[in-house]
């Protein structure tokens, strides 16, 4: 539908006055210039035109660095719409910087791991899991020309478990996570500690001896939540000293590098609506996917949004005059949120072409930059869960697609901002026109018609 106000020139500039005002604090409007030729036997109306249809399509990406977050993922969920995933890390630990001298008593009592929850979760935390840890057969290295690591990094693992917990957390707590570790190995660690063997003399030689470790949900299948953890993880190896009383005692080894420690993402969507082939060119219309489009980029989803017949729409209206303002409501699809399953609280939008690159981002006066990027301003109705949406100013891109005459392949992708993109789990998905709350643009232009 369309709405005409008609108004006479004189009162056009408090009505676009009045709804600058009334529109969202952070979008700015478009400055639109008015001359006297507009005006001579005219009158000149604001015009809302709500029905054009945005095109909504989901890019998959092959793969999502994870690497140097700052952030273990570990646990493991079972997602309604984005199928099972489950999350472990990998991570790489330096020789002790100090070692003390040893009283003739000192003795071996067990070895740890330790981890500090960050609070963060995805997925029901009423649900405990098991954790195991495993060692590496192989130094975690990058592939040539690279110096990250990805969701689908792999490196070949013992296939003996070094230690095993239950985890049922509370994340507000920020709870710590203590895993025994096989005495076995602590005692050989131990030794070469006290004998100030090569192994442990530089965090190069401990790599090559201790090459690393795996934390990873022991049933991947289970069907509760993936955790956050610090990466200031810590292997406690613990001893006491009996001169003549007993002292406790312990050292720790911690993290060589971070840029070596990275979550390994796995997932599977059978029985969902993205269980689907993936084209060469990774784009699948909504229409292919249950008249939606979908986000979570640590399993590989992003949204495209395009607007490929607004110049057609737009120019050929006989009234036209000049565009005002341009706004995208995206209202994620109903019941596919919830608290488990929580929205990301900002998505930013990028230009993009026909192969999917990303561009600039929308930045606050709608227009495509590298700064000031729009982050959505998501309400969430948790009453009624009717008026959910993020919105968007668009009214610069939106200027720039109308002065394209040929084929126009351009859109916006829409993306988490980092750190989120590469560390979190929150997702969403958005309806097509076949939906019930179905993704939107709403276009004020400015009109000008003949004075009867």
């Amino acid at each position: 539908m369309f709405v005409l106000l008609k108004t006479p020139y004189k009162i056009l500039l408090l009505i676009y006055a009045v709804i600058t005002l009334v529109l969202p604090a952070g979008c700015k409007k478009a400055d639109i210039q008015f001359g006297d030729q507009f005006v001579d036997g005219n009158y000149t109306n604001i015009v809302l035109i709500d029905t054009i249809s945005p095109v909504i399509s989901t890019v998959f990406r092959d793969s999502t660095v994870t690497s140097e977050t700052g952030k273990l993922l570990l646990g493991s969920y079972q997602d309604p719409l984005f199928g099972h995933i489950s999350a472990s890390s990998f991570f790489v630990m330096s020789n002790p910087s100090a070692t003390p001298d040893f009283h003739i008593s000192a003795a071996f009592d067990s070895i740890v791991l330790r981890m500090v929850g960050d609070s963060t979760f995805y997925g029901d935390t009423t649900v405990s899991q098991q954790l195991q840890v495993q060692q590496l057969n192989e130094v975690i290295y990058f592939p040539e020309g690279q110096t990250s690591l990805y969701d689908r990094s792999d490196f070949s693992v013992s296939n003996a478990v070094l230690g095993s917990t239950g985890i049922f957390l509370q994340p507000s707590r920020k709870d710590t996570v203590t895993i025994r570790l096989n005495d076995a190995k602590g005692l050989e660690i131990w030794d070469l500690i006290k004998d100030k063997a090569l192994e442990v003399s530089t965090a190069t030689d401990f790599e090559q001896y201790f090459k690393g470790l795996k934390i990873s949900p022991q049933n991947p299948g289970a069907n509760a939540a993936v955790y956050g953890f610090s990466d200031t993880v810590t292997m406690r190896l613990y001893y006491h000293e009996s001169n003549p009383d007993v002292l406790q005692k312990f050292i720790d080894f911690t993290l060589t590098s971070r840029n070596k420690q990275f979550n390994q993402i796995k997932y599977n969507r059978t029985g969902t609506a993205l269980d689907v082939p993936i084209p060469e060119d990774k784009e699948i219309a909504a229409a292919l996917l249950n008249n939606a489009a979908y986000i979570q980029p640590l399993t590989g989803a992003i949204m495209k949004v395009r607007f490929p017949n607004i110049r057609e729409t737009i120019l050929q209206r006989p009234d036209y005059l000049q565009l005002m303002s341009a706004e995208l409501i995206l209202p994620p699809a109903g019941g596919s949120y919830s608290y488990n399953y929580m929205l990301p609280p900002q998505l930013q939008g990028y230009s993009t072409d026909i192969n999917n690159t990303l561009g600039g981002a929308l930045d606050i006066n709608g227009s495509v930059n590298s700064s000031s990027a729009q982050t959505g301003d998501l309400i969430i109705d948790w009453l009624y869960g009717e008026n959910t949406y993020y919105r968007y100013n668009v009214t610069g891109f939106i200027y720039t697609q109308l002065a394209i005459s040929g084929a126009n392949n351009n859109g916006l992708l829409f993306l988490p901002p980092s750190p989120a993109y590469n560390t979190a789990f929150n997702r969403v998905a958005f309806g097509n026109n076949q939906s019930a709350k179905p993704v939107s643009l709403k276009i004020y232009y400015i009109s000008v018609q003949q004075n009867q």
